[in-house]
């Protein structure tokens, strides 16, 4: 992992390609040297996350991610919805319910799969209450801002960011 740090993404991709586990103590490992993935290309970090929401097990890859911290140097934003709680029509976290989108997201394509990821990525950026009731009004344009922006950050093509924010925004 010293070496490469690409690796310890790789790792997580093993486990969602191959329905390998993680050797709890090469899981500590990557916890530990998780900060060192920042040094790594932006694009070959797409490339794995690419292959991760590819893969057979997206949700359990994405999960993983953030269980051994590789998460807050990838897409931060995501951890934002940790135990934020949602109005009465929800019975998840923000957090719990884009993860579970990810794992029932019915397309194989990884474009998808990835805008059923981020699909409410705003939502703690964008929570009001109003007379009580918590709201999340115009949650879907700013997620389409900030997809756009996690994706631009992580080099994604122009094509895949054009497709990615419109199933966001839609």
């Amino acid at each position: 992992f010293k070496e490469d740090a690409l690796r310890l993404l790789r790792a997580v991709r093993f486990v969602c390609q191959l329905g390998f586990s993680l050797e709890p103590k090469t899981e500590r490992a990557i916890v530990k040297l998780a900060g060192s993935i920042k040094f790594i290309a932006k694009e070959r970090q797409r490339d794995e996350l690419i292959k991760i929401l590819s893969s057979s097990g997206p949700y359990d890859g994405f999960i993983k991610l953030y269980k051994i911290k590789l998460l807050h140097y990838l897409i931060p934003e995501l951890e934002e919805g940790v135990d934020l709680k949602q109005n009465y029509h929800h019975i998840y976290s923000v957090f719990d319910h884009l993860f579970l989108s990810l794992k029932f997201c019915p397309s194989p394509d990884w474009r998808v799969r990835f805008a059923s990821l981020l699909h409410d990525i705003a939502k703690p950026r964008s929570l009001q209450v109003i007379d009580g009731q918590t709201t999340f009004y115009n949650h879907e344009y700013l997620g389409e801002k900030m997809t756009r922006k996690i994706m631009q950050r992580l080099k994604f093509a122009n094509t895949d960011i054009d497709k990615v924010t419109t199933l966001v925004r839609n």
